[in-house]
């Protein structure tokens, strides 16, 4: 009988497939790293991670069992898998993706049948393994694009929202983090209507779209207002960046509250070498307004990336329109460059679209198809660009 057995936990830079000692003969040796190349990129339903990335699979171990009125050989692949969390118990869903995995491994001449135990997780384990895909602010190692204004109304959750979608069609892992508590909405624009789970106090972000994200209102009940002063809000947003798992995010995008309270402190307390994406529209007024938020966030030594330009046009019977005016975009830039002595780009000017509303109350971003693929519209396409750009920026000045 060949078995893969865990000696040791995962080291840094080491492969699942590495952490494991096999000891079979050929034939049971590769039904077993089979079977390990096709559940090692499930996805656990209850983290939000791939089960190898959080050293769930205990040891895999086939076992040949020839027939003698049967040209076919069969396999009894046991799977042996460690469930964090206080319950112990394996989602059913996660039981029947594993099982069906394994099935397909079979052939004409080989049959292989599934067996899956489970067994909690060691305590001392899932705290180490906890603090691994805990995001850490000091470290650096994954980028914060935080997305503000000054001033409400402007557009910055559809601009998040659709921001996160165009990484994750491009194949980044985006998590999203709507830090506008009293005015949050991308739980509606996402689609996602369950509560957030915990494990091990950890609080496991709700997936959609390719988006990890955590929103107060996933706690709200009926649309209930949230009725919070300062230091709550602090104890909130430190909960989203400090105690929430996280797992392999490439870019962490922030969407906050308009004008320079409490929460845009907190951030840039918390977050100290994150960059900000400015979001304006038109309006001279909105522009001047906007550029306050990044002058704000400038006195903390964060890096203002750019500007975006919200609801700057429509194209109606192909006639361009202005119905907000012109030029808040390039002010609010010039303003900001001014007075942070660097130069501050317009980085894009989003027009208005109908998608952009319609398809978000129906709690899909725009730029997406109902697979998730990026739409091949003019929005989608500028999205993608933007995407594009802010990571160029990010890079070149090491913030990625």
């Amino acid at each position: 009988m060949g078995k893969w057995i865990k000696t040791k936990p995962k080291g840094e830079g080491e492969s699942a497939e590495e952490a494991c000692n096999p000891t079979s003969d050929k034939d049971e040796l590769r039904i077993e790293k089979e079977a390990f190349e096709k559940i090692r990129g499930i996805v656990s339903p209850r983290l939000g991670i791939e089960i190898s990335h959080f050293d769930m699979i205990s040891s895999i171990s086939a076992v040949k069992r020839r027939s003698i009125l049967s040209k076919e050989t069969t396999y009894e692949v046991n799977v042996d898998i460690e469930i964090p969390g206080e319950e112990g118990q394996m989602p059913e869903e996660l039981e029947n993706e594993i099982a069906n995995a394994l099935e397909t491994i079979s052939s004409p001449l080989v049959k292989v049948i599934p067996s899956i135990k489970l067994h909690p997780m060691d305590k001392a384990k899932l705290d180490q393994l906890m603090s691994q895909h805990t995001f850490s602010p000091q470290d650096g190692s994954v980028p914060v694009l935080v997305v503000a204004s000054g001033k409400g109304g402007v557009g910055k959750s559809s601009i998040a929202v659709n921001l996160a979608a165009a990484y994750a069609a491009m194949g980044k892992r985006p998590g999203l983090i709507d830090a506008d508590v009293y005015g949050y909405s991308l739980s509606s624009m996402l689609g996602i209507s369950e509560r957030p789970r915990t494990v091990d106090s950890m609080l496991i972000p709700a997936s959609a779209w390719g988006i990890k994200a955590v929103s107060i209102g996933m706690f709200a009940f009926d649309n209930k207002p949230i009725l919070w002063r300062g230091p709550r809000l602090s104890r909130a947003f430190s909960q989203f960046i400090n105690k929430t798992l996280w797992g392999d995010i490439e870019i962490l995008i922030i969407d906050l509250p308009p004008g320079t309270g409490d929460m845009m402190i907190s951030c840039a307390q918390m977050l100290p070498s994150s960059a900000c994406l400015l979001v304006t529209t038109p309006q001279i007024s909105a522009s001047l307004v906007a550029s306050r938020s990044a002058v704000a966030f400038s006195k903390f030594n964060e890096k203002i990336l750019g500007v975006v330009e919200n609801m700057s046009f429509s194209d109606g019977e192909g006639k361009r329109e202005y119905p907000f005016g012109k030029g808040g975009g390039e002010k609010a830039a010039e303003i900001v460059s001014e007075a942070t002595g660097r130069q501050v780009p317009l980085l894009a000017q989003i027009p208005l679209d109908s998608d952009i509303s319609m398809l978000c109350d129906e709690g899909r971003p725009a730029i997406l198809n109902e697979d998730g693929s990026l739409r091949s519209t003019p929005l989608a396409h500028l999205f993608s660009s933007l995407a594009e750009k802010i990571e160029d920026l990010m890079k070149a000045d090491k913030v990625l």
